[in-house]
């Protein structure tokens, strides 16, 4: 994907791409329904896994440079097959994380335009989703350049507004003498016990942080990823931790959620704020607005990269239908066929009776299938920390032993979020559980079985040759 130098991406572009890639708000209120303890889980969150992984697509990043990411890296630590699982279960795993994320757009559009019964058709919901689906994988096929267009557009408005009201009307409560939904003490910010429930809840939580190996993709495009990768990184992790905490302290402040509402939790503390303040305005409509704008700009990029990703390391394997590219040099038959993978999950999702039953079964299945390629990421570090001695790498972890402790953490963090995803809680039917076992399982058979007829598709194809 070649671009001319002016049009080349910078630290702010890629800061930019970063935070409205990873960022969701939506986290803050479903991190404040645990309490002040939340303070602490997000740190924990963040040393655990977000800094490790970030350290580790910083030197990778900047060390090799080349289109595709971490397919790429994994390619090179562990050969075709292992970078093609890899991109294989980042591509599918998306089939559930998209329309989780549609589906929290319509929930914004219906506060946006004031029509919050849209939230109780779960058809209506499920249609409005696909066609904005649809209109943005269409604009993404225009290439990386729109993506970041899209990005530009929808992190100042859709991030930095919200930011700004969330932040500014939460701490204008705690300092105009409003009484505090939750009570701050020393006690009540430390986890009162360690359950499964709050081990889960940290799981959770470090999902909220991932999101930062997309940048690998878009390597080429960047300028002067060597400095740029490191610099983006570090400023919008630091921005990020932020929001995330002080977001937690100002929505606890106002307003006690629980559980069962996060999904309109934001929305909740807006009302409460507009009658605090006697706003002159629906501060929920505002947010809403905001909201489906930062979305919007988000999902080009998140569309475009599990392809790319997936289209790099298969192009030699995948059958030559799907790795055709178009005048923008994108893998486009992938991108619509990862469209339609996606629509028909979106369709079946409208079977599940409310929108909250759907998106958080959704959001499970997919924290699941996401964790698995960060195993092949941080093995590829490791190995390449042991046997790649010869590049030069412009950014890494200078001690070998700190190296490998950073990302023995990662490790760690990931293989028991991805164990503690599998157990069940105590009132899931074997309907809702049965898709998280069966789904990893059925994907990795299915990936290893395209792997196998690209390869002997290909070595006939060699031989004939011959």
């Amino acid at each position: 994907m070649k671009s001319t130098e002016k049009k080349k991406i910078g630290v702010l572009g890629l800061t930019i791409l970063s935070i409205n890639t990873i960022l969701g708000l939506k986290n803050i209120p479903f991190a404040a329904t645990v309490g002040p303890s939340a303070i602490l889980f997000w740190i924990l969150a963040a040393f655990l896994f977000f800094i490790p992984i970030g350290l580790i697509v910083a030197e990778l990043s900047t060390t090799y440079p080349e289109q595709g990411g971490v397919s790429a890296w994994v390619n090179r630590a562990f050969g075709q097959k292992a970078s093609f699982l890899c991109s294989w279960f980042y591509w599918v795993a998306n089939f559930t994380y998209y329309p989780s994320l549609l589906l929290g757009i319509t929930v914004n559009m219906a506060y946006a335009i004031n029509q919050q019964q849209i939230i109780q058709n779960t058809w209506l919901t499920t249609m409005i989703a696909l066609a904005i689906f649809w209109v943005i994988t269409l604009l993404t096929l225009r290439g990386t350049q729109m993506s970041g267009k899209l990005a530009a557009i929808g992190t100042p408005l859709g991030v930095i507004v919200p930011v700004i009201l969330i932040f500014g009307f939460g701490f204008a409560s705690i300092l105009s003498g409003h009484h505090s939904a939750t009570e701050f003490t020393a006690r009540t910010m430390m986890p009162n016990n360690l359950s499964l429930d709050t081990v889960m809840f940290l799981s959770t939580l470090m999902f909220a942080f991932a999101g930062v190996e997309m940048l690998g993709t878009i390597a080429e495009d960047v300028k002067n990823p060597q400095k740029t990768f490191p610099k983006a990184i570090l400023i919008s992790s630091v921005i990020i931790g932020a929001i995330y905490i002080l977001g937690t302290i100002a929505f606890q402040f106002v307003i006690d959620i629980k559980p069962d509402q996060t999904a309109t939790a934001l929305y909740l503390f807006a009302d409460q704020i507009t009658k605090q303040f006697h706003l002159p305005f629906q501060l929920s409509q505002l947010l809403g607005i905001c909201f489906v704008v930062s979305t919007v700009g988000a999902l080009s990029f998140l569309i475009l990269n599990p392809s790319v990703m997936f289209y790099e390391s298969g192009k030699t394997v995948l059958p030559r239908v799907l790795t055709k590219t178009n005048q923008a040099n994108m893998p486009a038959n992938l991108i619509l066929w990862q469209a339609a993978g996606v629509s028909m999950i979106l369709l079946l999702s409208g079977f599940v009776p409310t929108v909250s039953e759907a998106l958080n079964m959704l959001i499970l299945m997919a924290t699941l299938a996401f964790f698995i390629p960060y195993i092949f990421l941080i093995g590829a570090y490791i190995k390449l920390r042991r046997t790649d001695h010869a590049t030069v790498r412009p950014f890494q972890v200078k001690n070998n032993k700190l190296a490998y402790l950073v990302a023995g953490v990662g490790f760690i963090s990931v293989i028991g979020t991805i164990g503690l995803t599998l157990i069940p809680a105590p009132d899931t039917t074997v309907s809702q559980y049965a898709p998280l076992v069966v789904g990893p399982v059925f994907f990795a058979v299915l990936g290893v079985s395209f792997y196998r007829m690209g390869t002997k598709e290909e070595k006939e194809t060699l031989k004939k040759a011959s």
